[in-house]
């Protein structure tokens, strides 16, 4: 099929296609020095250099093959919060043609053992946090792996297995020999081979297991360094905050620090104080934000406590700035660009951004298409509107996941033309060339960069005594700057309405919910009490009529806004 209006990234670059990431690794391409410091730990103060790293890399690799007997093609998650040796598992996974998937640490136990459902693991490695947690999460799962190894980090619990961290490994170094290969797709289509899993909500339902390739992975670096090199370069540093979980610690931490020699401090959790006060000391060029990080960097007047001579740019991404937040950062940070990024998982992380080259960049503009990087802009129905749209928001390119595991049918709904992925955003082109995002046609809900399901919320609702029927919804709160989860409420016939009770109604399910699911997906934005939810003739719940005609359905005020 002929396709028209076609946008193409004005910058292309050759990219390999028979690597594994664990051979392009390999590759000292900003002749870094292998006593440079490339992670650090911002709690524990532990680092790894550039060459240190790699030798453990190998050395785990080797343990991992060798010792524990994973093969090419298994799948080994992780649950950890950010720390180096979770980078090591990820790379000595990859190193041996393992498969990683990163789980987040912080979910609920019901929805852990969903994500190992969905993933089925052989092997899985976790933080000594999560002793009594996961035990009781994988009683949950309807379809446990029937041979699911645990492992540890470090120390070893009970009868479980122990991962060899780097401290273990520099004390043992004799034991792993430096022959070992790296994993070779040499002669292979590297676009055919498995590297990662991540949960993603995709555009609509439940979560679903994002396959990446090695092609992806490494497409999505080379694409990144190829369109703006002065955003990717060896000589970055950064202090890094968002959970290793997440598709934005894949591009940044997993494989593009560790591929450039660049510097990441990771934090575990963010502390404003903590990250200002490391932002000064470890000579900062570079600070990603989200909305609510960039609201307190701007109007916290601790900030102004320290010196940021080094900061260059602010890279933010999961939600566009609002202009008051925008120009108070450009005021505490004259001398700082301020930059963009849009993307999902499903694209291995960005398709768009902007960087220091951007002087003119509207405050509501994402930036430009990365380097490989094709995009058009359709109607509902698919039919090409051009860019100046408006339109959904589709992209083709080399980073584009392989697909949902185990689900064609929700693959085969995330394409249009077979090949062009459906972001469910809704944008247009600017008179400078710039992409603008101002609503989503997708139900999923941005809070903080975390992606919340409705479906997921709405099934946990219904389960509750009071509940006849609920839809969950995002609302947007500037005080926040970020959407927060409502959940619309009909309540059974026989409960009290009175608007006393309704407060209790309101508490008692906001509490239900809140005891299933992790922190980010409780109902932050409040429960309102509806007569009735919208509906199409099909009986199908028009959460877009609740958003759009918001005011109608809360005449009776919110309650229980956590």
């Amino acid at each position: 099929m002929t396709v028209q209006n076609i946008l193409r990234s004005t910058k292309w670059v050759e990219i390999p296609t028979n690597l594994s990431i664990a051979e392009l690794m390999n590759d000292n391409v900003s002749n870094t020095s292998y006593d440079k410091i490339i992670y650090e730990d911002a709690l524990t103060g532990k680092t790894a250099t550039y060459g240190g790293f790699r030798r453990q890399v190998r050395q785990s690799a080797y343990w991992l093959q060798h010792v524990l007997g994973v093969k090419p093609g298994q799948k080994i998650s992780i649950l950890c919060p950010s720390c180096i040796d979770y980078i090591l598992v990820v790379h000595a996974a990859w190193w041996i043609g393992a498969v990683a998937s990163p789980i987040n640490n912080s979910l609920h136990r019901k929805e852990i053992a969903y994500a190992v459902d969905l993933i089925q693991p052989d092997y899985l490695v976790i933080h000594d946090s999560l002793f009594e947690t996961v035990p009781k999460a994988l009683e949950l799962c309807q379809k446990r792996p029937p041979r699911l190894q645990i492992l540890t980090l470090g120390n070893g619990h009970s009868n479980w297995g122990s991962f060899p961290t780097s401290a273990i490994l520099n004390a043992q170094e004799a034991l792993f020999p430096e022959e070992e290969q790296a994993f070779s797709l040499n002669g292979q289509d590297s676009s055919k081979t498995l590297s990662a899993i991540l949960l993603s909500s995709g555009t609509t339902g439940s979560p679903k297991a994002v396959m990446l390739s090695h092609y992806n992975l490494i497409s999505a670096i080379y694409q990144l360094r190829a369109d703006n090199p002065d955003n990717w370069r060896g000589s970055q540093r950064e202090i890094f905050f968002p959970p290793l979980s997440h598709v934005y610690a894949l591009y940044v931490c997993m494989t593009g620090a560790c591929w450039l020699g660049a510097y990441v401090c990771l934090m575990p959790r963010f502390d404003l104080e903590v990250f200002c006060r490391l932002m000064q000391d470890r000579k900062a060029t570079l600070a990603r934000l989200v909305p609510p990080i960039a609201k307190l960097l701007a109007e916290n007047p601790s900030v102004q406590k320290y010196k940021y001579a080094s900061l260059e740019y602010f890279s933010c991404s999961a939600a566009p700035l609002n202009a008051e937040t925008a120009g108070k950062l450009r005021k505490v940070f004259p001398s700082v660009a301020l930059c963009q990024t849009y993307g999902c998982t499903e694209l291995s992380g960005p398709c768009v951004q902007s960087g220091v080259r951007d002087k003119a960049l509207p405050l509501s503009a994402a930036g430009t298409l990365i380097a490989n990087t094709e995009m058009r802009f359709v109607d509902l129905d698919g039919a090409d509107v051009g860019s100046k749209g408006p339109g959904e928001v589709t992209v083709r390119g080399p980073n584009v996941m392989m697909g949902y595991k185990e689900n064609p049918e929700a693959t085969a709904n995330s394409q249009i033309d077979g090949e062009w992925y459906r972001t469910g955003d809704l944008g247009y082109i600017d008179g400078n060339g710039f992409l603008v995002i101002f609503d989503r046609i997708k139900d999923i809900i941005k809070y903080n960069g975390f992606q919340v399901s409705p479906t997921e919320l709405e099934e946990i609702l219904v389960k509750h005594h009071l509940v006849d029927e609920a839809a969950v919804c995002g609302v947007w709160s500037e005080k926040d700057l970020t959407e927060l989860p409502r959940a619309y409420v009909v309540l059974k016939r026989s409960i009290s309405h009175s608007s006393e009770d309704r407060i209790a109604h309101a508490k008692s399910i906001s509490i239900f919910v809140s005891g299933q699911v992790s922190s980010y997906k409780q109902l932050k934005g409040g429960v309102v009490f509806v007569d009735a939810l919208p509906k199409n003739p099909t009986g199908k719940v028009l959460r877009r009529v609740l958003r759009t005609e918001r005011e109608r359905f809360e005449r009776g005020g919110i309650t229980a806004k956590l």
